[in-house]
């Protein structure tokens, strides 16, 4: 399963993490020894969609909220399933279950070594992906790059400046010849799905801001 870490919470008696979806996006799951509960999560607003039936006396939305913030900017792992690491946990006969994004025959990008060090170069101490650091670098990269420079003036469109940028700065980092476009493309879904918007929403913006300059 793609996932971030267990988080204990302490507005409840239960654990709660985020996982990848096959379909795109991310999920957030709650358990308690008792329940559990499955929200996808709106990438318009960053909120949790309850994905089936919910008791709302239990996952209140303090505790939706408190999931949220815990598993805020936690990198994704392909870790074991949470039968296997609480094996005690005892839910309801027919648990709701999101749809994780662990078919083996997907691109892998977690196990890729461009994944790797793009979490290893922007995780803080506390081991929270910050994407305000991200973005800052990124945003360097950009303002020094004459091939950046060129698109620009060519009025490139953001998302395919963006992908040069983000191709560029893993490759430096993996010291390798660079990303593939179907790996790429799964690069950033991933880096997207961490989030609850979009992962290089400050990137984007700065370059349209230097597009939009340069119509004028």
């Amino acid at each position: 399963m793609i996932r971030t870490e267990i988080q204990q919470m302490t507005s409840i008696n239960g654990i709660s993490f985020k996982q990848k979806l096959k379909a795109g996006g991310a999920g957030i799951t709650i358990i308690t020894p008792d329940d559990r509960a499955a929200f996808t999560i709106n990438k318009r607003d960053g909120s949790c969609v309850p994905f089936g039936k919910v008791d709302g006396g239990v996952f209140s939305a303090a505790v939706i909220d408190e999931a949220l913030e815990l598993t805020k900017g936690l990198p994704y792992r392909r870790l074991g399933t949470i039968t296997k690491v609480y094996p005690d946990i005892h839910c309801d006969e027919n648990p709701v279950e999101l749809e994780a994004d662990d078919d083996k025959t997907e691109i892998d990008v977690i196990a890729s070594v461009e994944y790797r060090e793009f979490i290893a170069q922007y995780t803080d101490k506390k081991g929270r992906f910050s994407y305000q650091l991200m973005n800052k670098e990124l945003m360097q990269f950009a303002a020094r790059s004459s091939v950046v420079g060129k698109m620009l003036a060519e009025n490139e469109d953001a998302d395919n400046i963006v992908r040069y940028i983000v191709k560029s700065k893993a490759a430096d980092l993996a010291r390798n010849r660079g990303m593939e476009d179907e790996m790429l493309t799964a690069f950033i879904d991933t880096f997207d799905s961490m989030d609850t918007r979009s992962a290089f929403k400050e990137l984007k913006a700065y370059l349209r801001g230097r597009l939009t300059r340069r119509k004028k």
